[in-house]
């Protein structure tokens, strides 16, 4: 009987340790000669894991989701769609404006951003569209970093953008290390989706009134 108490209170120590301990979680993607690799690492009380994802593509299940697109009965965004549903998205904010910042808020001062490395190297034979291309990555990987930032908090970032205007190519490699305590997840995840089943009552009250 004794035996079984002291596993249980065990169980119970490791459950407490693995809820308030903090956890690092990793995650890294490598395209390289057109071969890609994802590592996914975590770090539990101190003991380190890793696991390699292979993608693959799976050509039936793309042919799959061609073909229901092909079949429904498509239409174009209208003027008056896109102002309506502009005008949903927007009341929807005005109503969870308090709750998206008290979560915003949980994020920043429950996870840290440990790093976030973004390195690119490309390259397409045209001089002029690698050079309009070398801006856009600049301007859009900056500003997802500035954003990441803002909300998170990046302890060491790195953003580096190699153009190469002699042959056609594309290698990236991107690492991501974030740091929290799982409970801080368990209970930002249920924030988020009772977020989502906010707005998405708005847009279902929206559809029902038109």
């Amino acid at each position: 009987m004794l035996l079984f108490y002291a596993i249980l209170g065990g169980i119970v120590v490791l459950l407490l340790l693995l809820l308030f301990v903090p956890t690092t979680v990793g995650a890294e993607y490598v395209l390289e000669h057109k071969v890609e690799t994802i590592k996914i690492r975590l770090r539990v009380l101190g003991i380190p894991f890793t696991f390699r994802i292979s993608p693959k593509e799976d050509e039936k299940s793309v042919e799959k989701l061609l073909k229901v697109y092909e079949s429904e009965d498509k239409e174009s965004m209208t003027l008056k769609k896109f102002i309506s549903f502009s005008k949903t998205l927007y009341q929807a904010f005005l109503e969870v404006k308090d709750e998206c910042k008290e979560l915003l808020h949980d994020i920043k001062e429950r996870f840290t951003c440990e790093e976030v490395y973004f390195v690119i190297r490309y390259g397409t034979r045209n001089p002029a569209t690698t050079g309009i291309l070398n801006g856009a990555i600049w301007s859009a990987g900056s500003l997802v970093l500035a954003a990441l930032n803002m909300t998170l908090g990046i302890k060491k970032k790195t953003l580096q953008v190699y153009p190469d205007f002699t042959r056609a190519y594309l290698n990236i490699h991107f690492k991501g290390t974030l740091q929290f305590k799982a409970f801080d997840a368990v209970r930002t995840v249920l924030k988020i989706m009772k977020l989502v089943n906010l707005i998405k009552a708005k847009f279902d009250e929206a559809e029902t009134e038109e």
